[in-house]
């Protein structure tokens, strides 16, 4: 998300935007990260500059397989033609868990707000 002193934030940075409307979540925490690592750098230190990139991948990519994971669970759970009975019943097996058991409605709301 950086070569030498050129920076990329949201969209300009990340590869395929995650479903769910993640853009503008990785949007923020970019411009969150890059506005701390460059008020850290007017002290003389540019190690949060430095790993600007890795820290935020470190997001981009959580939510990457956050979406991949969403979508496929979205499409595989109202359809056979997908990819078969038998994985549409073990899709809606996990669908309905995210709504039933606290722990994994707890999970599943972190990812879906952004927060996790």
């Amino acid at each position: 998300m950086s070569y030498g002193r050129l920076y990329l934030l949201g969209d300009a940075a990340h590869i395929v935007p995650p479903m769910s409307a993640k853009g503008m979540h990785l949007a923020m925490y970019d411009a969150e990260v890059f506005a701390k690592a460059v008020i850290h750098y007017q002290t003389g230190d540019s190690s949060l500059l430095d790993s600007y990139s890795a820290t935020c991948l470190r997001h981009v990519w959580n939510y990457q397989a956050f979406a991949a994971w969403w979508t496929e669970l979205v499409h595989n759970a109202g359809d056979d033609s997908y990819q078969g009975a038998f994985r549409r019943q073990t899709a809606r097996a996990d669908m309905e868990r995210l709504f039933e058991s606290g722990e994994a409605n707890r999970l599943f709301g972190g990812f879906i707000t952004g927060l996790n």
